[in-house]
């Protein structure tokens, strides 16, 4: 047997048996009040379409109708008692007393219906349920924006602690910076740190020792300066941490703008010519080295002439050129006619002499 198209979803609910219990002609009307049923609930579909064939069969018209009014008025109040419901009453019909299915179903309907007044109690708070519902949708938006913003004040707490932990560095630093500084760049390299520390106070710190050390150097002039910091700004105001290296001179960008915005003659451009011309006067080899190596040569020796790193005394590079030349065959001179060669000991007539015109002892 098969159902075919006419059935539609009642399948679901219906044994293929129980459609062959029912006779023929009532099929149609069978399927659907099934369907009719299973609309209110899937469970009570089930029940009712195995209790119809044995009512169909035994009863009329009107009590099939009644039975399916009153599983319907169960199901108003609740489906799990109606599907017991349709369950017992066909039982009920068959007793001698046809009241006590009527009775039956009202006792049910009351149990699970319950009191009037609980009834309109739950209506109530439903209704209240349901606008507090919509109220905490409303309010969803809300609580989203007070996170974003607890959150961004949180990070902004976060940032003015760390800041202040460094304000507290550069205040401690700074003293020991400026009587490290020559007079002359004080004022540009207070001016300059402020705009720093106005943007970063670990970048100001950093930008103390820098400016310092260029400054100091010479490698920087004021002008200068300024334009080296306002280029760090740059880069700060787009990166925190990349900014902060600039400031140190960490990035081969930072040390590409310190050299672009050198004045003068570097030695480095010179330092061979200037070699070949101290040589060529002292007649041996002579090594040219800048004063930024002091610190692991002696400043003055029988093999080497001492330099600044950069000549920036005159406006034109040619004059500085000259500048150098003339200070190289200066210190090729005293190379030359033995200055550093010097030893007390080899005058050794005119030391006692000096003893005892003078007195004491050199």
């Amino acid at each position: 047997m098969s159902f075919g198209p006419s059935v539609g979803n009642v399948g679901m609910y219906i044994a293929r048996e129980m459609l062959a219990s029912v006779p023929e002609e009532d099929r149609p009307r069978y399927l659907r009040l099934v369907e009719e049923i299973a609309e209110l609930k899937y469970q009570l579909g089930v029940e009712v379409a195995r209790q119809l064939p044995r009512l169909l069969a035994e009863h009329d018209t009107d009590l099939v109708q009644t039975y399916l009014d009153q599983v319907k008025s169960v199901a108003a109040s609740g489906w799990k008692s109606s599907v017991e419901v349709a369950k017992q009453l066909p039982d009920l019909y068959d007793a001698p007393d046809p009241a006590m299915a009527t009775a039956y179903v009202d006792i049910v309907t009351e149990a699970t219906a319950g009191p009037a007044e609980a009834d309109e109690d739950t209506k109530l708070l439903a209704s209240e349920l349901e606008d507090l519902e919509r109220e905490i949708r409303e309010m969803e938006p809300k609580i989203q924006r007070a996170q974003e913003i607890k959150s961004h004040l949180a990070a902004k707490d976060r940032r003015d602690e760390t800041r202040r932990k460094h304000a507290v560095d550069l205040a401690a630093a700074l003293p020991s910076v400026l009587a490290r500084l020559r007079p002359k760049y004080r004022p540009v390299f207070l001016m300059e740190i402020n705009r720093v520390a106005a943007a970063d106070s670990e970048a100001a710190l950093e930008a103390a020792d820098t400016l310092l050390d260029l400054l100091n150097g010479e490698r920087l002039s004021a002008e200068g300066a300024e334009e080296w910091v306002r280029r760090g700004l740059d880069v700060l105001e787009r990166n925190k941490e990349v900014g902060r290296g600039y400031f140190r001179l960490g990035s081969k960008y930072a040390l590409d703008v310190v050299e672009e915005l050198h004045e003068g003659l570097a030695l480095k451009d010179v330092a061979r010519v200037l070699k070949l011309y101290a040589t060529a006067l002292c007649g041996r080899d002579v090594a040219i080295r800048s004063t930024l190596e002091t610190y692991a040569i002696e400043a003055f020796g029988s093999d080497h002439v001492v330099l600044p790193p950069d000549m920036r005394y005159f406006e034109d590079d040619d004059t500085n050129f000259t500048a150098y030349k003339v200070a190289t065959a200066h210190g090729a001179g005293r190379i030359e006619f033995g200055t550093y060669d010097f030893r007390i000991d080899e005058i050794p007539d005119l030391v006692g002499g000096l003893e005892a015109r003078y007195g004491g002892s050199l």
